[in-house]
């Protein structure tokens, strides 16, 4: 089962440390040294530019590294359309623009061979897609749910982290499992399935464990897999640890205003993870969740859960 006594102490603990933003693998995490290998390389020269209000996206289809090119430059205009849907989706939310560098009034969005389906690390740095992923016609599901993904790290870098705060390990059960809600928040779909099914397949990863794939905790966070979701409590998350500069705090706070027990929370949690998650009607986005294949992940998820409380 879920280590509620572990996680339940680490909510009440201050923690500060700086972190790496590297999501949407194409398969399971790199090691420390693939990635950082892909963060340092050098980055090709940017002959092609589309500037929207709130994007430079730049890419090139003439570097001598046959990876890095973008073949197709409506590939570069449609992501500059999903960029503009999640910001405007996350601004209407959270009234509070993704966080730009200083001095700069758009995020800058580069296109370039990685192990790996973005980054949008260090704060100041651009948003890093992988053109190699990009390039595949097969992958549209994917360019729209990573590009929600990374979007949503420069939203959290306006809220101090990274910028302000730092945490401490464990942390990518925040950092990345918001992300991963924020996938869903804006397409009601994610780059990999494991992130809308891994917890329920293994019932006792510990969800500061669970990286992306804690993302279903979020969902119930704002109620998602109920008839009338409260996204509103990300947002009052959000501002609680700016406030606080903390994220296990700020979830205490949060859910103990809402919902009363923080310890009660968490055990409904565990219960509805074991044994039905989505039990009932609920909203869109959460009502069906697409992996990258098209397939409806919920309904898995839901066929999974009743067979096993079957047996």
């Amino acid at each position: 089962m879920i280590k509620f006594s572990r996680l339940a102490a680490a909510i009440l603990l201050s923690i500060g440390m700086n972190t790496i933003s590297c999501a949407d693998e194409p398969r399971p995490t790199p090691s420390a040294t693939v990635f950082e290998g892909t963060i340092d390389s050098d980055m090709p020269r940017f002959e092609n530019r589309l500037e929207t209000e709130h994007f430079v996206l730049k890419w090139t289809n003439k570097s001598n590294h046959p990876p890095d090119n973008i073949k197709d430059p409506e590939i570069t205009r449609e992501t500059a359309e999903y960029l503009e849907q999640a910001w405007a989706k996350y601004t209407e939310l959270f009234a509070r623009c993704p966080y730009t560098a200083p001095g700069k009034y758009k995020i800058e969005v580069v296109f370039r061979d990685m192990d790996c389906y973005g980054v949008a690390d260090p704060p100041d740095g651009p948003i890093q897609l992988s053109a190699g992923v990009w390039n595949d016609p097969k992958n549209n599901g994917v360019r729209r749910s990573t590009s929600a993904h990374e979007l949503f790290h420069k939203l959290q870098y306006a809220y101090g982290f990274k910028t302000k705060w730092n945490l401490e390990k464990p942390y990518r059960w925040f950092t990345e499992g918001t992300a991963a809600w924020a996938e869903v928040y804006v397409w009601g779909r994610v780059s990999r399935a494991e992130k809308v099914d891994e917890l329920f397949k293994d019932t006792s990863m510990d969800l500061h464990e669970a990286e992306d794939t804690a993302m279903p905790f979020w969902i119930y966070f704002v109620r998602g897999n109920h008839e009338h979701p409260n996204n509103q409590l990300m947002r009052k998350f959000f501002e609680a640890c700016e406030r606080l500069q903390d994220e296990n705090l700020a979830l205490n706070e949060v859910i103990k205003e809402t919902y009363g027990s923080v310890d009660d929370f968490f055990k409904a949690f565990a219960r509805d993870r074991k044994r039905g998650f989505w039990t009932g009607p609920c909203e869109a986005p959460y009502k069906c969740i697409l992996g990258p294949d098209g397939k409806d992940i919920v309904t898995e998820v839901k066929d999974y859960q009743r067979k096993r409380s079957g047996s």
